[in-house]
């Protein structure tokens, strides 16, 4: 019976040393580095947080202005998103490079192919262009991604052109 009541007790003791070996919690001390050592490493790593942070501003954004084209890449801007509108855009004639932009508009001068003359002086247009957030100067002409033309949208091969209504007569 005492042979019993020894293997419990002894058992409980077993069962309780490693529960103490875990509370005491050594982990995430450093392996012995001094508290100033600890401190210098937060300090490069909150520092290489903040480059990030920078490199992530500089990144262009996507602006889109609205307007009315005035001719010769020239967009009276009427609105935008919140980059226009922060911007200053708003309000103002913007100069465009329709060079390289993607022009989205019907063919309008009779020569075969899409190009910035098929836009018209008073069309009213979205153009999209990539620019940094916070420009230092403004250039002289914005390059376009972008340039879709809302008075004189493209028509598909495919589908018939719409007949004009006619107004009863009174």
């Amino acid at each position: 019976m005492i042979n019993r009541w020894m293997a419990v007790v002894l058992g409980a003791a077993v069962l309780a040393v490693p529960g103490t070996a875990v509370a005491k919690g050594d982990h995430g001390k450093g392996h012995g580095k001094a508290k100033q050592e600890k401190a210098e490493h937060h300090k490069s790593h909150k520092q290489g947080k903040k480059d990030k942070a920078t490199k992530k501003a500089k990144k262009p954004k996507n602006f889109v202005f609205r307007g009315v084209y005035e001719g010769d890449g020239v967009v009276t801007v009427v609105s935008g998103n919140s980059y226009v509108r922060n911007g200053g855009y708003v309000g103002k004639d913007v100069a465009f490079d329709l060079s390289a932009a993607k022009l989205i508009v019907a063919d309008t001068d009779g020569v075969p192919g899409v190009t910035s003359a098929d836009v018209q002086a008073g069309d009213v247009v979205l153009v999209q262009a990539r620019l940094p957030r916070v420009a230092e100067e403004a250039p002289a002409a914005i390059k376009a991604r972008k340039l879709i033309d809302f008075t004189h949208p493209p028509v598909s091969e495919d589908q018939e052109p719409a007949e004009p209504i006619e107004a009863p007569a009174s």
